[in-house]
């Protein structure tokens, strides 16, 4: 049996598994939405929309196409609050800083849309440790679609075998797997869907507080289905 390979990179997602944003989102999204007469939405509903970028997020409140105007106003407002109402899940600077230590290379995947992204991490000062970001735009593809996945790993120089895709929802699931990567899954953040039958995720992190790269020295084959604390 060939062994496992060590592992070199880790692809992160952004919104509910890094950041979490839906604050943010909700405050922009009910400005554009009292703007045109519309009634707010909760921060509940937010959070279950979250995950296919900023513009399917204004269709799902909207329930409805998205007219380019209405689009328009919600991005001014997004950007205009980008950074300002988030706030870090417990223990990511840390674990980052430990993994860029340890040489592993680092990538966000992320739906939502480059300028959004950007302005989000760089409000966080969150754009040092990461190699690469793609985002919802960089392709013509986004997750679930595995070239998105496979993007990132041609440009970090590294294959399937040597990474893992570290997440929070469905989506992410489908992605790495569609691209021969493990999924590993966090308890907090915005699942989008259920996790089941071809859907669950090669593992589950418990917390990034103690999310450690010396325990995936063995290889991304090696992890379990179990809480990685």
């Amino acid at each position: 049996m060939k062994p496992p390979a060590p592992l070199r990179a880790l692809l992160f997602d952004l919104d509910g598994t890094l950041i979490d944003t839906a604050p943010e989102l909700a405050v922009a999204l009910n400005r554009t939405l009292a703007s045109y007469g519309r009634a707010p939405v909760s921060g509940e509903q937010v959070r279950a929309w979250i995950g296919d970028g900023a513009r399917a997020l204004l269709g799902k409140a909207l329930a409805g196409p998205v007219p380019d105007a209405v689009w328009q106003a919600f991005a001014a407002e997004y950007l205009d609050c980008c950074g300002t109402g988030s706030t870090l899940f417990p223990g990511v600077r840390a674990m980052l800083e430990r993994l860029h230590a340890a040489g592993i290379k680092l990538a966000v995947l992320t739906n939502k849309e480059g300028r959004f992204a950007h302005k989000v991490l760089a409000a966080h000062d969150l754009l040092a440790p990461f190699d690469i970001i793609v985002a919802g735009d960089t392709l013509s593809a986004k997750k679930p679609d595995p070239a998105v996945v496979r993007h990132a790993l041609e440009a970090l120089l590294v294959t399937a075998d040597e990474a893992a895709l570290v997440g929070d929802s469905v989506t992410d699931v489908r992605a790495a797997h569609g691209a021969g990567l493990p999924a590993w899954i966090v308890h907090h953040g915005y699942p989008a869907g259920e996790f089941s039958g071809d859907d669950m995720p090669d593992a589950w992190i418990a917390s990034f507080e103690s999310f450690d790269p010396r325990q995936l020295a063995g290889g991304v084959a090696g992890v379990s289905l179990q809480p990685i604390a």
